[in-house]
């Protein structure tokens, strides 16, 4: 039996942890487990797969208990427990994933361990974060709260006074993404949008925006990749509608689905520009890495956790709309000059890789176990 420390990892009931599903908390988790340096043992917990999970990693698959009465989540939260109480040898930290009840409900019921919440949300948006007394609760009983943007961080802490800011166990721990290429890319005329379709993401907005600009440069295309969820599901409404604005594009416009990472990034390596169009207060924006990552010329928004990745390294949109958005794409599309500079940069500056987050989140697992 290894000597070795453990960290247990719960994740959310929505992530499916294997290579071909992945959503952005399991690719996350999978990246962190990969490239940590600490001497423990990773075990990772979640729902039944129906594929094999990342390899090499350890993976228990848990069915929710009771989850008509609870929810999915709570009844993972329950179901690890049960399996906790079994174990001969318990956790040095257990690590919760994006969920504050669940968090809450571990530590309630083991008082004995510690328990760490990741954060990868806004948690003012999460039952059992939503409010100031919530949080409060979570920051004097967790042994630590990981943000991953200083944004998200700031958002747990909204309300806090100075001494209960002092006091709180939070830790950075931004987002990383390795760069798979060795040297820098050709490009393509090409356009990649690769993100969940859903309203927030800004998907239909910059839509209508390429379908007024491209005309003007037939020699250009749009990719979009991604789906409501992260696996090819039937398309929602807000999928269909925009299907549906982009018709007018015809051959110079094509919505490719749900990729594996790989595949992402295959394309993004190929594409002379990427859009990351978010609405809404973006937490991190791992999309935005990725396109960073393979030397893009980068156009996204001032939303969120976004600008401190983004900030000198993009076009940043103050005010995110169509209009905004054509006048954006216009100006790189026009003008080469522009477009390689900013493939430049990404380029050249690209200090976000696996391991310095795993570094970072490692430094934050050891402050919560006290080591």
């Amino acid at each position: 039996m290894s000597s070795k420390q453990i960290i247990d990892i719960v994740l959310p009931f929505k992530e499916t942890f294997t290579p071909l599903n992945a959503g952005a908390v399991a690719t996350v988790v999978s990246d962190l487990t990969y490239h940590s340096m600490l001497d423990c043992e990773m075990h990772i917990y979640g729902r039944p797969l129906s594929s094999p999970s990342f390899p090499q990693l350890s993976y228990y698959p848990l069915k929710p208990k009771w989850p008509l009465l609870f929810g999915n989540n709570i009844g993972i939260a329950r179901s690890y427990i049960a399996n906790l109480n079994r174990r001969d040898i318990s956790p040095a930290l257990i690590e919760v994933h994006g969920r504050c009840q669940v968090a809450r409900i571990i530590a309630k019921m083991r008082k004995d361990l510690k328990v760490a919440l990741f954060l990868h949300n806004d948690p003012r948006t999460m039952n059992g974060g939503k409010t100031r007394e919530e949080r409060l609760w979570l920051s004097k009983n967790l042994a630590g709260i990981f943000a991953n943007s200083a944004y998200i961080k700031n958002c747990f802490l909204d309300g806090f006074n100075q001494q209960e800011i002092a006091e709180t166990p939070i830790f950075l721990t931004p987002l990383g993404a390795n760069r798979t290429l060795t040297q820098k890319p050709l490009k393509q005329n090409v356009i990649i949008i690769a993100s969940r379709i859903v309203p927030e993401k800004g998907i239909l907005e910059v839509t209508k925006a390429l379908c007024d600009i491209l005309p003007e440069f037939p020699e250009w295309k749009v990719k979009i990749i991604g789906a409501k969820h992260f696996a090819n599901h039937s398309m929602s409404d807000y999928e269909k509608s925009v299907r549906l604005a982009l018709s007018p594009l015809k051959n110079q416009a094509e919505m490719l689905g749900f990729l594996p990472l790989a595949e992402v990034n295959k394309e993004l390596a190929e594409a002379a520009i990427a859009i990351v169009p978010s609405v809404w207060q973006e937490p991190a924006s791992r999309a935005v890495l990725e396109a960073l990552a393979n030397g893009c010329a980068l156009i996204t928004t001032r939303r969120g956790g976004i600008p401190e990745r983004a900030e000198g390294r993009a076009i940043l949109i103050d005010n995110p709309n169509h209009q905004s958005f054509s006048n954006a794409l216009k100006s790189v599309i026009s003008d080469p000059n522009i477009r390689a500079k900013l493939q430049d940069v990404a380029w050249q500056d690209y200090p976000f890789d696996c391991a310095n987050m795993a570094q970072q989140t490692d430094q934050a697992r050891k402050h919560a176990m006290g080591v």
